[in-house]
């Protein structure tokens, strides 16, 4: 357990119970004007939660909506065409007084927070004077007392189901996965600026490989060694051009697998805004990732895709795009994540058990007729 989540633990699980003593259960309004949604994090939640809230839009037209975002996740939830407002909370102790001065400024009719172990975000949710609050109750987490109505959280369907179960305590909602991203056509412009369009204008088939999972998911990658071999694998036998992508905080990965392929691919990695990472998604022919936020936006832009899992769960968290292939690991402790944090190795041990054959005949797959109509 990261020191964070310890100390969100250690002192948010008494503030939650103690305060709650105090907090009453009750039914949700159906009618109301105002609602501040509470997702911090991350990429790929939010990629998720853009289109629950467009359905949710769809059944409250006349609602105004508010999203308290982050740093992390608020290039990606600015695109969701729903919300009415943003505030940023940079996750800091000593501006809390003055967000919850301005969210209780607000007042919100409902305060739907849709994180799912945070002591904190419950919180907030309390502290913001909101009569009507909603979010997960998930096990072993200790947050739901301040929730005036809250959702059991379930391990069997999908994270954006999850989404819907909590706003669907207000209306029932469709449960619709047709996720959708929108392109940003300064976007397409900035990519032609970095040099890319001699890639993107290929003949050849375009593959992106995006090798890292963020600062915290080494268990979730893929080692470098059997992306390299993929590589070449596609650039002899496909025909392929390649580009490497990453985060800002992960470039050594993408530069030394570059190096395995003695400098035949593109490394963007860290070079890109997320809005120019998305127009060039929706360049390519194929992307092959672990379970991090790329993998996420492919699934929205329809892109065929291989998806590769070991910790993570494809029924919590796969792509939800029918052009996904996805290879999970035949590790016998796999998948082992609830939360999204809890390992059971640190290191990418999982993950080596997805042989390379495997993830080939993945590839042609998504590369197939079938795939690509």
């Amino acid at each position: 357990m990261s020191a964070k989540r310890y100390v969100d633990f250690l002192a948010g699980v008494l503030l939650v119970q103690l305060l709650g003593l105090a907090s009453r259960r009750s039914a949700p309004p159906r009618d109301f004007k105002k609602i501040l949604i509470i997702k911090l994090a991350a990429v790929g939640d939010t990629v998720l939660l853009n289109h629950a809230l467009s359905v949710f839009r769809k059944a409250h037209p006349q609602v105004e909506i508010h999203w308290l975002v982050s740093p992390i996740n608020q290039v990606i939830a600015r695109m969701c065409a729903a919300v009415d407002r943003f505030f940023v909370w940079t996750g800091g102790v000593a501006s809390l007084p003055t967000l919850v001065q301005t969210l209780r400024g607000e007042h919100y009719d409902v305060v739907c927070d849709l994180e799912q172990w945070s002591r904190g975000t419950a919180l907030l949710s309390y502290f913001s004077g909101a009569r009507t609050r909603i979010g997960f109750d998930t096990p072993g987490q200790h947050r739901a007392a301040l929730f005036t109505s809250s959702y059991l959280k379930k391990f069997d369907q999908h994270e954006i189901d999850d989404f819907y179960a909590v706003l669907s305590l207000l209306v029932e909602l469709p449960r619709d996965h047709a996720l959708s991203l929108a392109v940003r056509p300064d976007a397409e412009n900035a990519l032609a600026a970095t040099g890319l369009s001699r890639f993107t204008s290929s003949k050849k088939l375009k593959v992106l490989i995006h090798a890292g999972c963020g600062a915290d998911g080494l268990p979730r990658e893929w080692p470098l060694t059997s992306y390299a071999v993929l590589a070449h694998w596609l650039m002899k036998n496909k025909n392929a051009e390649l580009i490497l992508t990453s985060g800002p905080e992960e470039t050594a990965k993408p530069a030394l697998l570059n190096r395995l392929l003695s400098g035949a691919a593109m490394n963007v990695g860290g070079l890109l805004s997320w809005t120019d990472l998305i127009a060039l998604v929706n360049k390519v022919d194929l992307v092959v990732s672990g379970n991090t936020g790329i993998m996420h936006i492919a699934a929205a832009l329809s892109k065929p895709q291989v998806a590769l899992h070991g910790p993570t769960n494809p029924v919590l968290w796969g792509p939800l795009n029918p052009q996904a292939v996805v290879v999970s690991s035949t590790c016998p402790k796999c998948p082992c994540l609830k939360l999204g944090f809890e390992y059971h190795a640190a290191d990418q041990s999982c993950m080596a058990f997805i042989d390379v054959e495997t993830v080939k005949q993945a590839v042609s797959t998504a590369l197939s007729d079938s795939h690509t109509k």
